[in-house]
């Protein structure tokens, strides 16, 4: 039996979002797998206060503002200055903020 085509018909093809280059889903065997892409799923958020009835008990959670998603193929995800970019977008608190560049 063939493999399915994961795009419908009519979807344009995802591609990686720093080369350009089409990629496919993943290929599974029945002793290995090949990843064509990663995706990492980010926005800006605002961190939130939620309070217990009691009063007494609060916890913090980020609420997602606006949304964003980044494909990276393969090839690209090897190399240093992407995988850089990726993991500031997904943790933009460890990045070091204009000031500290001022004062450097």
């Amino acid at each position: 039996m063939p493999p399915r085509d994961p795009i419908r018909p009519g979807d344009a093809p995802l591609r990686c979002d720093h080369c350009g280059r089409p990629v496919s889903e993943t290929r599974h065997t029945r002793t290995s797998y090949a990843v064509d892409y990663y995706s990492l799923h980010s926005g800006n958020g605002e961190v939130c206060w939620l309070s217990a009835e009691d009063g007494q008990r609060s916890i913090a959670y980020v609420k997602l503002l606006d949304r964003f998603d980044i494909t990276t193929c393969a090839e690209c995800y090897t190399r240093p200055s992407i995988r850089a970019e990726r993991e500031e977008r997904f943790h933009p608190e460890r990045a070091p903020s204009p000031a500290a560049a001022d004062d450097a």
